[in-house]
């Protein structure tokens, strides 16, 4: 390093006839003065000016539009009075006092969006519990730290085309934020959990509905592929409350026969609804009776068990004498009342030899698992394929009363804090999410895909589909809905609400 040649001394008497020299004036320090004050009153007035003409109608708003507006609000570009409330902060008439406190308020508060919000709320009905009276907003869970307004995510006048996705992080800035978190879990804890909501949907669907966890849904994360915490159901290892049977290996299995010359799959009973989002509830008629088609009689395939309404089975069978008359009439062709009468009398006896009471009967039709298994020796097409209500379905005795067979509940939707579409996957195979599907024995397995499953494809490492937190999520808290928790509960009615389905 050079060795200086002047020590500081020296350097400050050189300086010292210098000290009032930001006291004396200049020309261009004048001039920059001079610049910047009528600038800032040049504008002042401006805004003075311009107001009374705005209100006047004599100018457009579109004055001090920012940018062009998106196709989502096209429509309002010359209407600005729809989105801003031009007297907000000045009423009618600006004053110098008004003018003042709108400054200050901008300075210590920043921009104050209630006036927007409330108009987005207008035109946007979809959420009830918006708060105009409060000027508060509840869109989001209620242990929600500070609610964000409607403009900070949704930002308009920022080019003519859709309005850009809310970006990952708007969210990021709370659910990676390990101070929000902590106070966003802390007050959740002081709110009882009926407050809290339950994702929209139609209300004839069942929706699963997890435990809301004791610190919330408040892990720090900052994107999906990364620290994005395990599916909840998947991570608690959720179990399926609903008691009917069911074996999905059994019937993947090489020696089921094919049902209309098909080999049965996924998509024999999984089939989409119209809009292709959901699937289409399971049901009996539809989906099990081609192979379960309740056939009574080997011999007479066409007399079977009615499915639905115990009283109709029981009744049924204990009017078989008059069934197997009908069914002569009508399936056998006889004609002659003798032909009939010995048709039913050969019938009955047969069943008699198997049965040797009409109660016997009864109990083994509602309560063996396999009533008629010396049949099982004949050929899967040509046998009865009847095996029993309790074969399938949880039935309880109910004393001389008709027995009680558990609804079975089918959940339509098991992930109601997420968004999935199922026509939008057409090209995934079913077990490359469903992996465990093809070795469940058990109805109680919950064959959700897990989280590793979803980040095969949404991941900006794939570059293959949108990963973004709005891809599955929605930031705004719908209504409540119906739940399976609340289903299993009414379950505990009378069978005859459950047999008319009016706990759905």
């Amino acid at each position: 390093m050079a060795t200086p040649t002047r020590t500081q001394k020296q350097i400050a008497e050189r300086y010292k006839g210098n000290l009032g020299y930001y006291r004396r004036k200049h020309p261009w320090r004048v001039a920059r003065f001079c610049a910047s004050f009528v600038a800032l009153a040049g504008g002042v007035a401006g805004i003075l000016i311009y107001q009374k003409m705005i209100f006047r109608e004599r100018v457009s708003e579109e004055f001090f539009n920012s940018g062009k507006i998106s196709s989502n609000h096209a429509q309002y570009a010359a209407k600005c009075t729809v989105c801003h409330d031009k007297s907000a902060a000045f009423g009618q008439e600006i004053t110098l006092a008004k003018f003042k406190t709108a400054v200050n308020e901008r300075f210590h508060r920043g921009i104050d969006f209630t006036s927007i919000d409330l108009r987005c709320q207008k035109c946007h009905e979809e959420n009830p519990r918006f708060e105009q009276e409060k000027k508060k907003y509840n869109l989001h869970e209620p242990n929600v730290v500070e609610n964000r307004s409607c403009s900070v995510c949704h930002q308009e006048h920022l080019g003519p085309g859709r309005m850009e996705r809310v970006a990952d992080s708007q969210c990021a800035s709370c659910h990676n934020n390990r101070g929000v978190m902590e106070a966003s879990a802390q007050k959740g804890t002081q709110l009882s959990p009926a407050v809290f909501h339950l994702r929209s949907h139609p209300p004839q669907q069942v929706v699963w509905e997890m435990p809301r966890p004791q610190r919330g849904y408040t892990q720090v994360f900052a994107s999906f592929d990364g620290d994005h915490p395990e599916f909840q159901l998947v991570r608690e290892k959720a179990r399926d409350p609903d008691v009917l049977r069911f074996n999905h290996q059994r019937h993947f299995a090489g020696d089921i026969p094919q049902v209309s010359g098909q080999k049965l799959d996924c998509n024999y009973c999984h089939k989409p609804d119209p809009e292709g989002r959901f699937y289409q509830r399971i049901s009996f008629a539809a989906n099990c009776q081609a192979c379960h088609s309740l056939q009574f009689d080997a011999k007479n395939p066409e007399m079977k068990i009615p499915h639905g309404d115990v009283a109709l089975v029981r009744t049924f069978l204990r009017t078989l004498p008059a069934q197997y008359a009908d069914y002569a009439r009508l399936k056998k062709g006889k004609t002659s009342e003798s032909e009939v009468q010995n048709f039913v009398a050969q019938q009955v006896r047969q069943l008699r030899e198997q049965f040797h009471s009409g109660d016997q009967l009864e109990q083994a039709v509602f309560f063996e698992k396999d009533p008629y298994k010396p049949q099982r020796e004949m050929p899967a097409m040509t046998r009865a394929n009847f095996a029993g209500c309790a074969f399938c379905h949880d039935v309880k005795a109910a004393g001389n009363a008709a027995p009680v067979i558990t609804k079975p509940i089918l959940v339509d939707h098991w992930m109601p804090q997420a968004r999935f579409n199922h026509a939008k996957h057409v090209s995934v195979r079913c077990d490359e999410c469903h992996r465990d599907a093809r070795q469940s024995h058990e109805t109680s397995d919950v064959l959700m895909p897990a989280k590793a499953s979803c980040v095969v494809c949404h991941s900006p490492k794939t570059k293959k589909v949108s990963s973004d937190c709005i891809t599955c999520h929605n930031y705004h808290a719908p209504p409540q809905t119906v739940t399976a928790a609340k289903v299993q509960a009414d379950m505990r009615g009378s069978f005859k609400d459950m047999l008319l389905g009016s706990n759905h």
